[in-house]
Order: structure tokens, then sequence, then C-alpha cells
């Protein structure tokens, strides 16, 4: 058994403890979201730089060459975090879930529907909880006012959703975090753009708007190219992705969704969210940076036939750092909070939609998906 690196558990801690599957960057992100819930934590790598740099950089942490090593001093009702490339996600949960811990595991959360079909089932099966990291971006108060809006039926019946966010050059394993090539990989990432943000847009658009089916009717999911593309490797996955769709949602309204993502495109940038009504028109901050710990949501409406635009700021509060949220969501839920972002139905659904959209761009065909409430697919 490879040897413990740094310090070991203390005898008498009764607290729920955290295991981190990987020790890359992402891995210091749920580390540091561990210790301001006061959790004890462990990680893993096979890297020895990886785990040398954590330890040095969280010398309370309990830290391991293996996965194995670290899972046999786990304890039923721990978390597992995993954290490494969407190639290995299933492997590393399905070792968690038999080890009787819950898993939050990092986006995507799988590579296609059969790991999705083996992840959920191996969670029912060890009845653990799964959270999917693709929630980073949930729960912020400007969502959660959006919510409430529509609801009060501000913007009257909604009929058309706009989400654009176009980055011409931000591509994973290219320009960003150029080292980490495994991102332009399919095999080992699973898809491009869509898979790297996608699943957080549709994540956090769903949690507000709840729909119930979605049918993609058109979509397109190319890649393009830049002098700045590596000569020793192809890039593989697709960096810029449009789609339109039709939402239902739970009043079995329904509602046209123009979505379009890029992280390597050579159009002008731009960034949009905004729901429309017959009664007016809602759009919210999604995405950080949130300047002076405060976040807009801003909403049109008719007065008289003048159009008068109102932005209410709202405090961030006690919300936690996006790359906190993963952890302390699973953490709430554990101890009887809200459990909605560990439903297994909704990951199953939001998934499936992110692999419709890739059907629909290879076969020019409609796809649909549909919720199953209390299943997993």
């Amino acid at each position: 058994m490879p040897a413990v690196i740094s310090t070991v558990w203390g005898k008498t801690d009764m607290a729920r403890r955290v295991h981190i599957i990987g020790a890359g960057a992402i891995a210091h992100h749920h580390a540091d979201a561990a210790r301001l819930l006061g959790l004890p934590f462990a990680a893993c790598d096979p890297g020895a730089s990886a785990l040398e740099a954590f330890a040095a950089a969280f010398p309370e942490a309990r830290t391991y060459a293996d996965v194995d090593a670290m899972l046999a001093n786990a304890r039923d009702g721990d978390i597992a975090v995993v954290a490494v490339p969407p190639k290995l996600h299933v492997a590393m949960a399905q070792k968690a879930f038999a080890a009787g811990l819950h898993v939050v595991c990092e986006k995507p959360v799988v590579r296609d529907g059969a790991e999705l079909d083996e992840l959920t089932g191996a969670a029912c099966a060890a009845d653990r909880r799964l959270v999917d990291a693709s929630v980073r971006f949930t729960g912020l108060p400007s969502q959660e006012r959006a919510r409430a809006l529509l609801n009060e039926g501000v913007v009257g019946t909604p009929y058309l959703v706009r989400m654009v966010n176009r980055r011409n050059r931000a591509r994973p394993g290219v320009e960003y975090q150029p080292t980490s090539r495994w991102f332009i990989n399919r095999d080992a990432a699973g898809g491009g753009v869509l898979m790297d943000w996608g699943v957080y847009d549709l994540t956090q658009l769903f949690h507000v708007l709840r729909p119930v089916a979605a049918e993609v009717l058109c979509a397109t999911a190319k890649s393009v190219q830049t002098g700045a593309d590596p000569e020793d490797v192809a890039i593989e996955v697709e960096s810029h992705v449009a789609a339109t769709l039709r939402l239902t949602l739970p009043g079995d309204e329904a509602v046209d969704f123009i979505y379009e993502r890029a992280n390597g495109c050579h159009g002008p940038e731009l960034s949009e969210l905004t729901v429309e009504g017959n009664r007016g028109a809602l759009a919210w901050q999604w995405l950080p940076p949130y300047p002076e710990g405060a976040i807009t949501v801003d909403l049109w409406r008719d007065d008289a036939g003048k159009m008068i635009r109102e932005t209410e700021t709202l405090p961030m509060g006690a919300h936690p750092h996006f790359h906190h949220v993963p952890l302390h969501a699973m953490h709430d839920a554990l101890e009887g909070g809200a459990q909605d972002r560990v439903d297994l139905s909704r990951i199953a659904f939001n998934f499936a939609v992110i692999q419709a959209i890739y059907r629909t761009a290879e076969s020019g065909r409609p796809t649909q998906v549909a919720l199953t409430p209390g299943g997993a697919g």
C-alpha cells in the first residue's frame, strides 16, 4: 500500500470526511470548500508532482498515491469528489459508491448516455447521493429572484429564451491550460465546448425554468481553425455550438430556446441571457465576475406604452464561491437542506439534452428528451 505523505485523521473526529480523487487544479478548489465547511479531507493522485503540490497547499490533508488506499480509510457516509478527466469518472465514482460514499463528480459528469446509466445505476444500487459539478453556477441570488419573478407572472407568458456566450480564443488545451491536452481529445473529454461549458449553461438555466421536456429542433457543432492550433496533436472536439430547442415548462407552456456557446470562434464576442414574455422580459447575471459581491437582475416592462427597464442589484451574501458550490450542495443535502441538486432524474435530463444537441448536430434530425421523475433518465 502506498505510503501516506501527509497527516493522519484525528482519532476522535466524527465529522463527515471528504476524499478527493485527483490532486490537480480543480481539486484545490474542492479542498478549499472542504476547509471552509470545516470537514477533514484527503486527496489521492498517482502523479507525484501534483500530490506534492496539493500537500504543500493543504498541509492538514491526508494524501495518497492510490485511490483504493484512500477509500480503504473512508467511512460509510463520507463524501468522495471525483476530480479527474471525464474518461475516468464512472470507474472512480463506482469505487466510491462501493465504499459507501456519496459522490460529487466533476463536469461533464459522464461522456455519453451509456456511462450516465452506469453512474446513476451505481448511485441507486448503493443508495448514495450524486452531485454533478455542473451545479457550480446554480443557486445564485439572481437566479432565485428570476425564478420568483417568473412564477409571479411578471413577464406574462414566456415564449422565447435567448442564451449566448461567445469567446474568440478560450479553448481548454489550446489557449487556456494549454498543457492539459486531454481537453481536445474526444475520448478523454467526451466533447468540446458543449461538454466543458454547455453543461453549466443548461444546468443553471433549467434550475430556473424547470423544463419537463425538450426537443432539439436544429443544431450545429463545429471547430474553428487558428494559428494557435497545436501541430503535434489533432483537435478532435468542437469549439462552437448553436442550437434551437423547444422547452416544455411545468404548466405545459412551450418556450423556444435559442442557444449558442463558443470558446473558439471568429465573430464578435457576445454574452446574453434573456427570457421574453408577452408582458415583459427578464435577464439575470449568470456568469462571473460578480463585482463588489453583488449580482443583478434586469426587468423590462411596458408602462402606458413606454418601455421601462428596472435593474435590481442583489448582494451575494453567504452564497459560496462558485467553485465551492458542488461540495456545499452535497453537504447541504446530506444535512437535510435543499435536495434539488442531488436529484438523479434532473441530472439525467440535463445531460440528456446535451447529448440530444450532439445527436441533432450530427444527424440533422430533431431529438426529443423527457424528464423522468424519480428515475435515472
